[in-house]
């Protein structure tokens, strides 16, 4: 009889634990929009109407970075794994010294949605540092005629240093890459933004190119437990006390 007390307690106690959570996924992503703002430093910067897009320097085309949020349509997330939160894009292009802007914040907005209700959030604000680095990498130049006399041991080449040099763009991570909570029925969600895809905070993109990459994120849960779960767990907890209480 003690060790049937002691299973059922046990087992109270187990459904109790296995209820947090249990029920908190699938969520689904049903929109994902973002903007840029507040940037740093920088000459002739514009932002587009949406908000999505930036562009900085003197040139053409201008540098700049871009966003498209991955939902609509609707994307089920089914547990605590990364997901995509959009597409960042780099554009990198030749412009002017000291007209790069040094960081832009990225506001995210997300809706999501249960069978239990649905919550707009946002924004959620994240830095990205930006390296606009100089275009001085060394050229070697050696003309037809240069490389006729290069036939016969004599160099005329020379080296300039305006080359393409690639530009470099950081994530800040921190505790801001953390939402606050946010509740949807009965769970309390927060999102993390984890990066770029492939486990990093940083990437380049060469002159002349542009480099385009999910931005991850994951569902973090805090489940609130009901009543009857809460007596549930009560319950569990007297009857292994007593059994403890029994034993000793």
């Amino acid at each position: 009889m003690k060790f049937i007390k002691t299973c059922l307690g046990a087992t109270a106690l187990s459904l109790a634990l296995a209820s947090s959570g249990a029920w908190a996924f699938p969520i689904d992503l049903d929109s994902v929009s973002g903007q840029w703002s507040n940037h740093s430093g920088g000459q002739n910067v514009h932002y587009n109407a949406a908000g999505n897009q930036i562009r900085w320097g003197y040139g053409y085309p201008q540098s700049g970075y871009g966003f498209v949020g991955s939902a609509p349509p609707s994307v089920t997330i089914n547990d605590s794994s990364p997901f995509s939160l959009g597409t960042f894009t780099h554009y990198n292009y030749p412009i002017s010294n000291e007209s790069a802007i040094d960081s832009v914040d990225l506001n995210i907005y997300a809706d999501f949605s249960t069978a239990d209700g649905s919550t707009s959030q946002g924004p959620f604000a994240f830095t990205f540092l930006h390296n606009e680095t100089p275009n001085n990498a060394p050229v070697e130049h050696c003309g037809s005629l240069c490389q006729f006399l290069a036939i016969f041991g004599i160099d005329t080449s020379y080296t300039t240093h305006d080359g393409p040099v690639d530009d470099i763009v950081q994530i800040i991570f921190d505790d801001a890459l953390t939402s606050s909570e946010f509740k949807i029925g009965s769970e309390i969600y927060s999102l993390s933004i984890l990066g770029f895809e492939g486990d990093s905070s940083m990437l380049t993109t060469s002159e002349y190119s542009q480099t385009s990459v999910n931005l991850l994120a994951s569902l973090n849960v805090r489940d609130v437990p009901e009543p009857g779960t809460l007596g549930l767990m009560g319950l569990g907890l007297l009857a292994l006390g007593a059994a403890r209480r029994r034993a000793a």
